[in-house]
């Protein structure tokens, strides 16, 4: 396997990871050894695979190839998986993950977004997958770094450079906490721009769904939706301002079928993940102990009024008292009235 990779390595350099090309070649030929021998002598190449393949050694990048049992299962599925991938750090295994994209000339409150449900949906046991792109993509890596998981970026170049280069201390802090940073390119492949194109598929194919944060009508980010859909993963979308320019594909999302999502929970309820994170009773205050006390009693939901009657609180501060343990996540609202959550 190891002269397969080496061989692989110096084919992928020489076409430029040209997809047809490459599927060309190793359907003809059965091997990338056999398929460097025909395109070595077709381009008349003095490149050396030993000598390329140990500066992937040297720069700590890992490649694997798309026959290998490491090979991620979700990105095999698709229709145009790479032939390889290069890994610098540790590509995680996780049985859950979610893509968060959207535009790099995002807004205050998209950038808070893609924080938030980046942190959430870590600390419910996601990985998280995007392009490291400025803007959304960016946010949503930082907050899964935030809830202590695990995240996976995308790049449309060569691993011996980060791009954008202002996120390259973001890259190192992916590596460091366990994730990966991934590419289909050789050592020293430009960014150009129709690779971004070519990323967007591998992100949207190493994810159970997509999340789209703030996509104008034409962008990357709408590509990697139709990428989703194509290959039936689930796409989430949080809508926005019915005239901003940077929710108009996002709304076209949400028209053709796409769930409207507004809370981490509700793209883990389609996608039939429990959260690991476990509410915390730690630190209630005797008032918040006592509400919480009383409608365990209760075994069913109460109204307000009941709980008042039954704590012995004052109305404003039962009422109160009520909406903290709510944001806490301690009991729920229901047609019947409020009740605990089983943990």
């Amino acid at each position: 396997m190891v002269s397969e990779k080496l061989f692989y390595n110096a084919v992928n350099i020489v076409v430029q990871t040209q997809y047809k090309e490459l599927k060309k070649l190793i359907e003809k030929n059965g091997s990338w050894e056999k398929s460097w021998e025909e395109i070595r002598n077709a381009k008349k190449s003095e490149l050396d695979p030993e000598k390329e393949y140990a500066k992937l050694e040297a720069a700590g990048v890992e490649l694997i190839l798309h026959e290998e049992s490491v090979y991620p299962k979700l990105l095999k599925e698709t229709h145009f998986p790479p032939f390889g991938l290069y890994i610098k750090g540790r590509l995680p295994s996780s049985e859950h993950s979610v893509a968060i994209v959207g535009t790099r000339k995002a807004t205050a409150e998209g950038k808070e977004s893609a924080r938030e449900f980046g942190r959430e949906l870590a600390e419910a046991g996601c990985m998280i997958i995007s392009g490291l792109a400025l803007g959304i993509d960016a946010m949503g890596h930082k907050g899964a770094l935030d809830g202590k998981g695990v995240t996976v970026a995308v790049l449309a170049n060569g691993l011996d450079h980060i791009y954008p280069a202002t996120n390259a201390s973001l890259a190192e802090e992916i590596v460091r906490q366990n994730g990966a940073l991934i590419s289909e390119y050789p050592l020293g492949s430009p960014s150009l721009p129709y690779r971004f194109l070519e990323r967007n598929r591998i992100v949207s194919g190493l994810s159970k769904g997509v999340l789209i944060i703030e996509a104008p009508s034409r962008s990357g980010t709408i590509a990697t939706a139709r990428f989703a859909l194509e290959e039936n993963r689930d796409v989430f979308v949080i809508p926005g301002p019915v005239r901003h320019s940077n929710f108009t594909g996002s709304h076209e999302l949400i028209k053709q079928g796409a769930s409207l999502v507004t809370t981490a929970s509700d793209i883990l309820s389609v996608l039939g993940i429990a959260s690991e994170k476990q509410p915390d009773t730690q630190n209630l205050s005797p008032e918040e102990a006592a509400i919480l006390s009383v409608l365990k009693e209760a075994k069913k939901p109460l109204s307000i009024d009941k709980i008042i009657e039954m704590s012995h609180l004052q109305a404003p501060i039962a009422n109160q008292l009520v909406s903290f343990l709510l944001l806490k996540g301690l009991i729920e609202e229901t047609e019947a009235g409020y009740a605990t959550i089983k943990i």
